[in-house]
């Protein structure tokens, strides 16, 4: 597999993940409770914290992706050149 199409799946994957922790979050948590029990609000904490770890991780995976795709394409032009 060549390095772009590596990036370009990493990226991709990237943003799934994010996008899947984006409707983790409003599936899971929605609308809070108006009065939540100690249980209900450390579910909702949790599912929260879980939200914002993957929609992080699928942000960094697809700026990782971007920026290794912009370095590969640099890199190529710069060889073709010389």
């Amino acid at each position: 597999m060549s390095a772009m199409k590596l990036m370009l799946w990493l990226s991709l994957s990237g943003f799934a993940v994010a996008i899947g922790g984006l409707a983790y979050g409003v599936l899971a948590v929605g609308v809070p409770y108006k009065d939540p029990t100690p249980a209900q609000a450390a579910a909702e904490r949790v599912s929260v914290a879980i939200s914002g770890w993957a929609m992080s991780c699928g942000t960094v995976m697809t700026l990782v992706g971007l920026i290794g795709m912009a370095f590969n394409g640099a890199r190529r032009l710069v060889k073709s050149g010389s």
